[in-house]
């Protein structure tokens, strides 16, 4: 009897470790959680890509690069506001995260876009984008396609990972 409490024990305890880490990819020290791609206009071939970053680590890293499969341009990107008009430019040296620090790239903020597509991408398509830090190294992340440009942030500030 008791052992057959703990297997439904154990698989109780993975179902639910792996559905609140559904939607997130660690390296040893970076978090990434919800990256999703806005599914483009039709005849558009750019689009952006979005995600949550937490740095979990104990020293200073820097994202300096994106890749992934469905574009032959990937870059990060910043918008601003300059005298009354919506400007966006690409940010060179990447996106330096100090140790703890989180970075939520969103719409019409920071964000990653993806130019030339290869091939078109529709809503509920998964793909991946491979991150490139300066210290932790490579990290694949997939990422899911959506319609809308409503992210499904939730707060992951009382998350123990």
């Amino acid at each position: 009897m008791f052992r057959y409490l703990g297997l439904v024990f154990f698989l109780y305890a993975s179902v639910v470790f792996s559905a609140h880490h559904d939607s997130t990819e660690h390296s040893s020290e970076m978090h990434i959680m919800n990256a999703w791609v806005k599914e483009p206009l039709p005849g558009v071939d750019a689009t952006g890509a979005y995600l949550f970053i937490h740095n979990h680590g104990k020293h200073s890293d820097r994202l300096v690069g994106v890749s992934t499969e469905i574009a032959s341009v990937s870059e990060i990107h910043e918008m601003s506001h300059e005298n009354g008009v919506m400007k966006m430019r690409r940010l060179e040296s990447g996106i330096t995260l100090a140790p703890d620090q989180k970075v939520q790239l969103v719409p019409g903020g920071i964000h990653i876009m993806l130019f030339h597509l290869n091939k078109p991408i529709k809503a509920g398509e998964a793909y991946v984008l491979r991150l490139e830090f300066e210290e932790s190294g490579l990290l694949d992340v997939p990422v899911i396609v959506k319609k809308n440009a409503r992210s499904e942030l939730h707060d992951h500030h009382e998350h123990n990972h």
